[in-house]
């Protein structure tokens, strides 16, 4: 043949090259599996032959494989990381006996022994080399042994005591496509992508575990002993033997106890069941042996008879009694509106799988969670549905959630307006400020929160996750539904059903299609999938200013009843208004506090910029005597400006601020006039009023991850006379996940003088010095924390400080000289510490009292002075309990510096008294907080 010239050639090729590029392809994989299951080791031993057959134009010389079971072998993986992230530290500190691994891996390639090279990012994923290279159209086998030790239930698979979820739990190849290999670590958010192929999966347990499992059961004599077991007794543990010492209720160790005795004992004989399915892409069964039993069958309109099966605990059969219905309405509304189902059996386990809701798995879907009728009937339409979308439609949801959860979403609001079609709602516009999730997708639309659709899973922020990849697109399809019809949107989605099935169509596919059937006028909402913010026509969901009741106290006002009105329902809204009038029955004075604010999100350097003005007013003393009764009240007015700085990556939960507050205050105080009479003589008090102002700087930095959390502030506050600058830093350090941690805090502070430091000067700002003495109200400067009475000085009151500057438990505060007060200088360190179980006596309780150990050690600028007579270091610790979540505080002091056992000498007439006890509030925001949980300042 004449050699053709170089550009004639290349023309030649054109359209070779492109009809090649659009032939769709995908690789074959199939199945033979034996596994056995040792529910004393909680482990399985097994062999795997995979028949590998390579439909792609391209050869290939390696196999990425997925070894997921390793994902539970360290806190070094992808998935530790991920919980991490995501707020979770059980994984991380679990022990090694609760973790998972999988190894005794000796990988063969049509017989010859072939190398597995460890992948560079991931400790579950290895890459096979193959001894030869595979060709396109060519098929190898590959088989290896393996031993695999199941996890306690994280992520759903594992054990919980002797009920197994066996999932993701063999050598499995990952997926090549026209993109290439997708190799990917084992996730918690974020779930999976497989080759579809055949298994045939030989699994031998003990004979009495019930098991089900992908696919079709192959022994009749298992069917029927599982027909018969919708009568199975519940099992009753046996009483423990009376010289058998009981465990604390309050342990661990005890918790786990009682879940295992509820488990019957295991039988000695084995049995063998085999489980065949064709055209799935996994694998995954359950094994209980206290799981209940119920079985029917569905004919579906084109006669095809579906075997239904529902596998619960006992404890739960008057609920599971109507599963066997929900799962046949699911069955009928999917193959209705997409196409028939098109394997033999569809089964649901009542399953614990390390969270609440469902996981699918082909033909098989696990539940988990307390649920009612409804509930329950709405997450097993939802785990079901998947079946078709990641079952059938196999998507990759790693890199394309949507796919998966957000068109199974659609079809989940499609189900309820059916089956559950909503009743007209009176409105209740005053009291209403729960949030929805059409509220919160716009809440994260006016704080330019959200993320497009278009975002892999692993890169949602878990808030994201949920209102984004779900709800979000579901909002998207209903809106395409509208526009094209909803008769000829079903009949494209059968289409797709059709063109699709068994197979891994992308979004290109989808948008092909979708283009296909839109008008042109409707083609811009195809690009709705990569942006954010609102979709056309998606209207806000608006609501006026709400109404909350709202109470408060204090020793001068008295019992407040009020009420919060506020427009935080209304999550739209950049200008944010609150007001909290609040009326004092025993000052008979009306009081309160409000805000106004407007948030700006410009999506620049800083991700929000706060602009506005709080107010505040209250009593903050009284003077009673036969001849007066005074009322001493505050009002604080304080405009401020926050930038909050942006941080590129969205799944990041560090926050940096730059923020300004000019504090204007009026405040009365208590000043006598001489009243002369005929009869008599004396000093009447009366209010007398002064003003002052305070410019507060600060600069921030906090992270909130879950794991060493940690927070800093550099102050600096101008009055007239001094500046007063303080760098305050914390962080946590965890123990592990159930015995807390250490908190450490930094405190160091230095005043300096506008002009020379004369007496007057500091007699007039005595109220700003340090203490290493935690602050009681009269101090409060700024008026920002609640205090029961802040000006007292006897009674339970007078025991409250505020957790500021030396933030000391032991009070000093009857001293004319208190040890550690000055206006120069301090530095302090705190520490607050949870007690571990193991080492904590009132660990027996049956409750959990939360008691912590605290210690603080401070100096100051006077303890280093020359000829001082002062002790250079002070220091104090002892117990604090802390309740409502470290709202409130008490503490005792129990060892102490010598200048604090000489006060508590001379003012309790012993080194050491309960009356040296103090309490501290943190109710800054709590209220609002809990009540308005969008309220952010």
């Amino acid at each position: 043949m004449k050699r053709l010239k170089f550009p004639y050639y290349f023309l030649l090729l054109l359209p070779l090259t492109g009809l090649s590029q659009k032939k769709y392809w995908q690789q074959e994989v199939n199945y033979r599996i034996q596994v056995s299951l040792n529910d004393e080791q909680h482990t399985l031993s097994g062999n795997v032959q995979l028949e590998y057959i390579n439909h792609s134009p391209d050869t290939l010389f390696f196999i990425w494989f997925h070894l997921w079971p390793n994902a539970y072998k360290s806190d070094q993986t992808a998935f530790s990381e991920q919980l991490l992230i995501n707020g979770r530290t059980d994984f991380y500190f679990s022990k090694d006996a609760q973790r998972g691994y999988i190894n005794r891996l000796n990988f063969k390639v049509n017989g010859v022994t072939a190398n597995a090279e460890d992948h560079p990012g991931y400790i579950d994923v290895v890459k096979l080399v193959l001894p030869s290279p595979l060709l396109p159209g060519g098929t190898i086998n590959i088989t290896t042994p393996f031993h695999e030790k199941l996890p306690d239930n994280f992520s759903r698979g594992g054990h919980t005591g002797q009920s197994y979820q066996v999932t993701q739990w063999y050598p499995k190849p990952a997926v090549y496509d026209a993109k290439g290999w997708h190799p990917m670590p084992y996730l918690d958010q974020g779930e999976f992508y497989s080759e579809f192929g055949r298994y045939e999966v030989q699994i031998t347990v003990p004979d009495n575990y019930a098991v089900a499992a992908t696919g079709e059961l192959q022994e009749d004599a298992e069917k029927q002993w599982l027909n018969k077991r919708i009568d199975f007794p519940p099992y009753t543990a046996k009483p423990a033997a009376a010289n058998r010492k009981p465990q604390s209720g309050g342990t661990q160790a005890a918790r786990n106890a009682k879940k295992n005795e509820s488990f019957p004992p295991t039988s000695t004989q084995t049995k063998t069941l085999t489980f065949k399915q064709n055209n799935v892409h996994d694998f995954a069964w359950f094994a209980d042996k206290r799981f209940r039993v119920l079985h029917d069958t569905l004919t579906l309109p084109s006669g095809r008879i579906v075997n239904c099966y529902a596998y619960y605990l006992p404890e739960k059969h008057a609920l599971w009694q109507k599963s066997m219905g929900y799962i046949k309405k699911t069955l009928l509304f999917h193959s209705r509106l997409l196409g028939e189902y098109p394997y033999n059996t569809a089964t649901v386990v009542d399953a614990k799988m390390g969270f609440s809701g469902g996981m699918e798995y082909p033909t098989i879907t696990a539940i988990t969670g307390k649920y009612d009728e409804k509930s329950l009937d709405q997450v097993i339409g939802h785990e079901l549905g998947h079946n078709w979308f990641y079952g059938i439609l196999a998507s990759n949801e790693r890199e394309h959630p949507w796919m998966d959860e957000g068109m199974n979403s659609y079809y989940d609001n499609r189900y309820d307006q059916e089956q559950y079609p909503q009743p007209v709602k009176k409105k209740k516009p005053f009291i209403n400020i729960s949030f929805g999730t059409d509220e919160t997708l716009q809440l994260l639309y006016s704080t330019k929160k959200d993320q497009p659709i278009e975002t892999p899973s692993h890169s949602f922020t878990q808030l994201n996750y949920g209102l984004i990849a779900y709800s979000k697109t579901a909002k998207w399809l209903e809106l395409i539904e509208e526009r094209m019809g909803r008769t000829a949107f079903d009949s494209m989605m059968q289409e797709y059903y059709r063109n699709w099935q068994f197979k891994h169509p992308s979004p290109q596919d989808v948008e092909t299609m979708l283009r296909s059937k839109l008008k042109d006028t409707d083609q811009l909402l195809l690009a709705e999938r990569t942006k954010t913010g609102k979709m056309p026509g998606e209207k806000n969901k608006l609501r006026p200013l709400m109404i909350t009741p709202a109470i408060g106290g204090n020793l001068y006002d008295g019992f407040m009843a009020g009420g919060f009105i506020h427009n935080y329902s209304n999550p739209s809204s950049k200008l944010r208004i609150l007001l909290a009038p609040l009326y004092g029955f025993r000052s008979k004075q009306l009081n309160g506090l409000g805000r106004l604010s407007l948030n700006i999100y410009p999506q620049t350097k800083f991700s929000r910029i706060d602009l506005g003005v709080a107010a505040s007013r209250f009593s903050k003393d009284e003077f009673k005597d036969i001849h007066s009764d005074v009322n001493m009240q505050f009002l604080k007015i304080t405009p401020f400006i926050r930038f909050t700085f942006r941080e590129n990556n969205p799944l990041s939960v560090r926050n940096r601020f730059i923020q300004f507050k000019h504090y204007n205050i009026r405040e009365d105080f208590l000043d006598f006039t001489r009243i002369e009479t005929p009869t008599d003589t004396f000093d009447q008090g009366i209010n007398k009023t002064i003003n002052r102002q305070v410019n507060q700087l600060q600069l921030g930095i906090s992270n909130t991850r879950v794991l060493y959390p940690y927070k800093a502030v550099l102050q600096a506050e101008q009055m007239d006379d001094i500046f007063r600058t303080t760098f305050t830093a914390e962080q946590y350090f965890n123990y592990n996940d159930k015995d807390g941690g250490l908190n450490l805090r930094l405190f160091a502070g230095k005043i300096f003088y506008n002009g020379a430091k004369t007496f007057t000067k500091q007699f007039a700002n005595d109220r700003y010095a340090f203490n290493l003495t935690g602050p009681k109200g009269d101090e409060d400067y700024t008026f920002s924390d609640y205090f029961i009475g802040r000006n007292e000085f006897e009674g339970f009151a007078a025991k409250q400080i505020m957790v500021r500057d030396g933030a000391f438990k032991f009070r000093t505060d009857l001293l004319a000289s208190r040890p550690g007060r000055t206006d120069n200088w301090m530095a302090v360190i705190n520490l607050v510490s949870d007690i571990p179980d193991r080492v904590n006596p009132l660990s027996v309780l049956p409750f959990k009292l939360p008691i912590k150990l605290f210690a603080d050690i401070g100096t100051y600028a006077e303890a280093w002075e020359k000829n001082t007579q002062n002790t250079r270091f002070l220091f104090d610790a002892g117990l604090q309990l802390s309740l409502l979540k470290g709202t409130i505080n008490v503490y005792w002091p129990l060892v102490y510096s010598k200048e604090f056992s000489d006060y508590s000498l001379q003012m309790n007439g012993k080194k050491r008294s309960p009356k040296n006890i103090s309490f501290s509030l943190d109710i800054n925001g709590f209220g609002l907080r809990r009540m308005i949980p969008q309220f952010n300042f």
